[in-house]
């Protein structure tokens, strides 16, 4: 495309000028030879040149000397060795012969100077004012077009000049005469010029500007939108003709040079941030902040100089752009160069530009400084003509990333339908193995690979295998996770492309051998879930356009892989829920009392099954009930207390009330009404109802007296035994000795912390032998053993159990005697014999106790241990028993209130013959 725009506009830059007249000698030409100037002719050579003002030295204006046009005179010597200032007064004089009569052209080119021209003597053309001096010096940059008539004798042009507002001094750019077709067809191809530059400008500054502003991110656009038209005061006032003047006549010198030098300063710095951001990978952090700089730098001093408000200055200053340029280019060719070995869109073409601007501005030093003649050179305006190429590369450039963009666009466009399709399957699917398949085909349809397989990590086995493959059938690929290329990739935890797998030390070349499967470049990702575990790799085979796998084909699986571990995470999340809410549903189906549930609104929505059993109804039933309103007519105490908690937030527990059924039968029960708190704010509540009408009173008092081993064995009888039967039986009383007088020194709560001390291990002791804790009496314990179901040796239990008591005694005071507090001790009773048990009280508040002359006899044997100094005593038939393994002293006969015949009574020793028989 740069061809064919530089083939279109090439014949626009064909310079017409003949290059075959000879060059201006000493003032004077010939053109004879060249009649009759049907192309254009350079006047270019030594004019003669003649110093004005102000005085320097001897040199006196009227005494002449050859000087180069182009050219300047600043730093020239004179004859007599005098070095000429740049600022100044002068007149170039050129003599012209072998003119033929008729009529002529000459234009000067736009002089930076105040000027007139002179044709034979006479002024025939004026910019500004020419002065001798900056006060009476006015400039006015525009080209001197005039025309004149010869009369076959030479002819005599005079340019004067007047530098002192701006640094040129001199003719810099060469005056041209010829006949009038010939200088209209140099017109026209000289605004053609300018058109065609002044256009490019516009349009690529607007496209680039709207590009901007479709796309926001992209910065490059910007920036090349604000270099075009930065570019266009630089165009529209060095161009062949000042069209700024031409626009606006009254445009002062300052305001016109600071549109041009700020307008181009900061093109070239937009230039600079353009080609940095157009390849970002290319970047070097310190070429381009040196670049930048000088821009800065020539930008800051640029403000300085105006503020003087010395144009002469401005002007001087600016002659440091030519470096910044340098710099700036130089920079911006070595990102092009690096871009083009990366292949990065665009930069060839860039480069081409920058080329052929370059071989331009070689070209033309190389005919100016006069190393290859001027007529040895093809006819062409290099500078412009570069820069329009320069300026058409960034066309292509453009349309090259435009276009990329839209195709880019578009496989974005297909992928994310993938994606979409993919999210759709994780929604829409359940099982998780056809959420996989679906985004392992996606992964291979998105990057255009011939196969693709997902591995799970399995971490009991430390293995990965293939839970979805493409090409396997219903075969399972098992490596360990510290193997092969899909194992780096898991252990490395980043993306990992290999372009020759048969080159890399870590393929597994079997796997290829048993599944008759060549691979010639792969990718691997590794799969990470939300809260960072590593839970597998995906992996994509082949690519199919013939290439490698790229930093793209990374990002597009980057998608795929989030989609999987995601699916696979969510799949673990369902698996817990599930697994939790069946287990909620377990425990809520084991619970003895019943639970209902009722949201913020008021509505029931759900009972378990202890609730259906307690409140008679059906589970089939329980969403055709209206719950509101039968705990509104039936139960409105429970309603009241129900609004109540849900205006406080706060718990509440109803003891022993009276709850109607929804058969209508009325049931005594325990209700707790506890407020169901969401993240933020209460999102219900829950009633637990604990039924405690007979059944529920009996078996709540056989937990709190037997050991659930106890209680079992009573269930198992329907709990017949409960309701009274004799038996025979050891009742054991133990007390501790000298509570009262113990009570006394402390307070209430150091009391109650002492018992609670106490009574825990005494339970355990009790509990240990299979006894039944019958009560707790002030500081006193009563238990029986053999009531309601007898054990064969209940006797040796109760002695067991009172000689734990004692060995607990020891390490409680030991615990006591370390914090400071005296000791206690223990008197205990024992005695065996026929005994009444049962469950004794109302319907509503029930003990199970034992009755009968052993339980007399043992609380009397209990007091005794005060009064013979020992710890046990048990009874003559509890020591008939226990002969054989405790060691028992005889220590009296009593009489017990209401017997006839005295009792003997033993003491038992501490220390048993067997402990654990």
């Amino acid at each position: 495309m740069l061809v064919v725009l530089c083939l279109i506009c090439l014949p626009f830059f064909i310079n017409p000028i003949d290059r075959t007249t000879p060059k201006v000698a000493n003032g004077s030409i010939d053109l004879s030879a060249n009649q009759p100037l049907t192309r254009p002719v350079a006047l270019e050579g030594r004019w003669r040149f003649e110093w004005l003002a102000p005085r320097l030295g001897d040199d006196r204006p009227g005494r002449a000397f050859p000087l180069a046009v182009p050219g300047v005179w600043e730093g020239q010597r004179t004859p007599d060795g005098t070095v000429l200032p740049g600022r100044g007064r002068a007149r170039y004089s050129v003599v012209i012969e072998g003119l033929e009569p008729g009529t002529y052209r000459l234009i000067v080119p736009t002089i930076y100077m105040a000027n007139t021209v002179s044709i034979n003597g006479k002024i025939v053309a004026r910019r500004g004012v020419v002065g001798n001096d900056a006060a009476t010096t006015r400039y006015h940059w525009r080209n001197n077009d005039v025309s004149f008539d010869a009369d076959g004798r030479a002819v005599r042009i005079d340019i004067e000049l007047a530098s002192f507002l701006h640094r040129d001094s001199g003719l810099e750019q060469i005056p041209l005469i010829g006949r009038p077709q010939a200088m209209g067809d140099l017109y026209a191809l000289r605004w053609s010029q300018e058109f065609l530059f002044h256009i490019a400008l516009v349009l690529l500054g607007l496209y680039s500007l709207v590009a901007f502003t479709f796309r926001r991110n992209d910065r490059s656009s910007l920036a090349f939108a604000i270099c075009c038209f930065g570019m266009l005061p630089f165009s529209a006032i060095l161009g062949f003709d000042n069209l700024l003047l031409m626009a606006f006549p009254g445009l002062g010198l300052l305001p016109m040079m600071a549109i041009l030098y700020f307008s181009t300063i900061i093109s070239l710095g937009m230039f600079l941030v353009y080609a940095h951001s157009l390849f970002p990978d290319e970047q070097m952090r310190w070429p381009f902040r040196v670049s930048a700089a000088s821009v800065v730098v020539l930008l800051v001093a640029q403000v300085g100089s105006f503020l003087t408000g010395d144009t002469w200055i401005a002007s001087k200053v600016n002659s440091a752009l030519f470096v910044a340029i340098l710099i700036v280019f130089s920079y911006v060719t070595v990102i092009l160069v690096r871009a083009a070995l990366n292949r990065r869109a665009g930069a060839v073409v860039f480069l081409i530009g920058i080329s052929m601007l370059f071989v331009s501005a070689v070209m033309l030093s190389v005919v100016g400084f006069g190393i290859i003649p001027s007529n040895k050179v093809p006819g062409l305006d290099f500078v412009s003509f570069g820069m329009l190429m320069l300026l058409f590369s960034h066309m292509v450039v453009l349309a090259e990333r435009w276009s990329m963009a839209t195709l880019s666009a578009e496989a974005l466009s297909r992928d994310l339908r993938q994606m979409i399709e993919v999210n759709a399957s994780i929604t829409s699917e359940i099982e998780i193995d056809a959420v996989l398949r679906r985004i392992v085909e996606g992964t291979s349809q998105v990057l255009r690979a011939e196969r693709s397989s997902l591995f799970i990590y399995d971490d009991r086995k430390h293995q990965l295998w293939t839970m979805v493959a493409e090409g396997l059938d219903q075969k399972s690929i098992r490596v360990p996770a510290d193997k092969g290329i899909v194992g780096r990739c898991f252990a490395c935890g980043e993306v990992t492309i290999v372009d020759d797998p048969y080159s890399d030390p870590d393929f597994l070349r079997e796997q290829d051998a048993a599944s008759g499967f060549r691979t010639r470049n792969m990718i691997a990702l590794p799969l990470i879930t939300r809260d960072g575990r590593k839970i597998g790799v995906l992996q994509a085979l082949n690519h199919l356009g013939g290439g490698s796998f790229d930093q793209s084909d990374a990002e597009s699986m980057r998608a795929f892989s989030s989609q999987a571990a995601v699916a696979l995470d969510n799949a673990r999340l369902f698996s817990e829920v599930t697994a939790s809410r069946n287990y909620s549903a377990s425990v809520l189906r084991s619970m003895s009392n019943g639970v209902v549930t009722i949201d913020k609104g008021g509505k029931v929505t759900g009972l378990n099954d202890a609730a259906c059993v307690i409140l008679r109804i059906a589970p089939d039933d329980v969403d055709a009930h209206d719950w509101q309103s039968w705990i509104a007519l039936h139960n409105p105490i429970v309603l009241d207390e129900i609004r109540n908690v849900s205006g406080s937030g706060s718990s509440k527990t109803l003891l022993d009330i009276d709850v109607r059924t929804v058969p209508g039968v009325i049931i005594s029960a325990n209700v707790s009404i506890v407020p169901l708190m969401g993240e933020r704010e209460e999102e219900g509540l829950l009633l637990i109802v604990e039924d405690i009408s007979s059944g529920k009173r009996l078996e709540g008092a056989m937990r709190r007296f037997m050991t659930q081993e106890v209680m079992d064995q009573v269930l198992s009888q329907q709990g017949d035994l409960m309701f009274g039967t004799a038996c025979s039986a050891s009742v054991l009383f133990a007390d501790i000795r000298n509570f009262t007088t113990l009570a006394e020194s402390l307070t209430p709560r150091e009391t109650v912390d002492m018992l609670n001390e106490i009574f825990t291990d005494l339970f355990d002791a009790v509990a240990d032998y299979g006894g039944v804790l019958d009560k707790y009496i002030g500081d006193a314990v009563m238990a029986v053993f053999g009531a309601p179901l007898t054990r064969g040796d209940d006797a040796q239990n109760a002695v067991r159990s009172a000689l734990r008591m004692q060995e607990m005694m020891e390490s409680i005071n030991n615990r006591r005697l370390g914090r400071g507090e005296p000791a206690l001790r223990l008197g205990i009773g024992i005695a065996s014999g026929d005994v009444v048990a049962g469950t004794i009280g109302s319907p509503k508040r029930m003990d199970y106790t034992v009755i009968g002359d052993s339980v007399n006899l043992a609380a009397r044997l209990q007091d005794l241990t005060k009064t013979y100094g020992c710890d046990i005593i048990v009874c003559e038939r509890t020591a008939s028993v226990v002969a054989e393994f405790a060691t028992l002293d005889e220590i009296d006969r009593i009489l017990v209130k209401g017997r006839i015949t005295q009792e003997r009574i033993f003491s038992v020793q501490p220390a048993l013959i067997d402990a654990s028989a």
